[in-house]
């Protein structure tokens, strides 16, 4: 009952762990300005919304730059966690595949291919990279 009781509390989002995770302090200001929410998908719906519409493109840089590149070994806690399951998985055929298109990836697009990690192998890590390495540039300039 305690567990449920706790599902229903207001979900209130603090800026500083926000930006801990996301690494863009217009998004992590927004969604905490726009807290609490009566619920987790109401908190999702926001960000949706925060993100594309009131995130500008250098708070989509701060956020991109914020984040260490997938294969790469970090001290931030979150992103060891995230990344957790590719590394499990990982041998030195498939960490040097991550590493050539990364730099594929970053020639093409000018910074970090950026996906969420938790609980995907490093063969589908892999795979969604070459899939949005095929993906059209646009230019922000």
């Amino acid at each position: 009952m305690d567990r449920l009781r706790e599902m229903e509390e207001l979900v209130e989002l603090d800026e500083k762990k926000l930006l801990a995770c996301c690494g863009s302090s217009q998004f992590a200001k927004e969604m905490a300005l726009a807290s609490p929410f009566p619920s987790l998908d109401q908190a999702i719906s926001a960000a949706r919304h925060i993100w594309f519409n009131k995130v500008d493109v250098n708070g989509w840089l701060q956020a991109f730059s914020a984040h260490p590149q997938i294969g790469q070994s970090t001290s931030s806690e979150w992103s060891k966690g995230e990344q957790s399951t590719a590394f499990a998985t990982a041998n030195d055929s498939t960490l040097r595949e991550l590493a050539d298109w990364n730099a594929r990836y970053i020639q093409k697009f000018g910074f970090i291919f950026i996906i969420f990690a938790s609980g995907r192998t490093i063969a589908e890590i892999v795979s969604e990279l070459k899939v949005n390495h095929q993906l059209v540039k646009i230019n922000f300039s």
